[in-house]
């Protein structure tokens, strides 16, 4: 039970670090939900947001997983690594939450729900990478 809450606690903020910094690199969750006829360019790069955040919150999913089964075996060893992995996670969070901006050529609702629905993808997804490294 533990790897499958820590697969999908992890999984879920790798996707939403990815999404913040996909966001910054003009690469928006919500480009086609700004206007019904949206370039070509536009849409591949919306759908190309969506699937990473979804591959990113499966793969990371498992791996936090498998890291977290792994280290509940050799928890007594692995103290002080355990605890330096912790502060780079905390770390590269905090910089991906500092470089998290609003979009300019969405409204703020539509950015809200696109955000909304990209971290409920990113959710499911990263529970699903934790049950399939639970169940291994």
């Amino acid at each position: 039970m533990l790897t499958l809450a820590t697969g999908t606690i992890g999984g879920f903020l790798t996707a939403v670090a990815v999404q913040i910094l996909l966001g910054h690199s003009d690469f928006e969750i919500g480009a086609a939900w700004r206007d019904l006829f949206v370039d070509a360019n536009a849409q591949l790069r919306s759908a190309l947001a969506w699937w990473l955040v979804a591959g990113t919150a499966l793969v990371s999913g498992f791996v936090a997983g498998t890291v977290a089964r792994f280290l509940m075996l050799n928890w007594w060893p692995l103290r002080g690594p355990r605890w330096i992995i912790g502060a780079a996670i905390v770390a590269g969070l905090a910089a991906a939450g500092r470089v998290a901006g609003e979009p300019n050529g969405i409204e703020a609702g539509a950015d809200v729900a696109a955000n909304l629905a990209g971290m409920a993808v990113g959710l499911v997804t990263a529970c699903l990478g934790a049950f399939f490294a639970a169940r291994r």
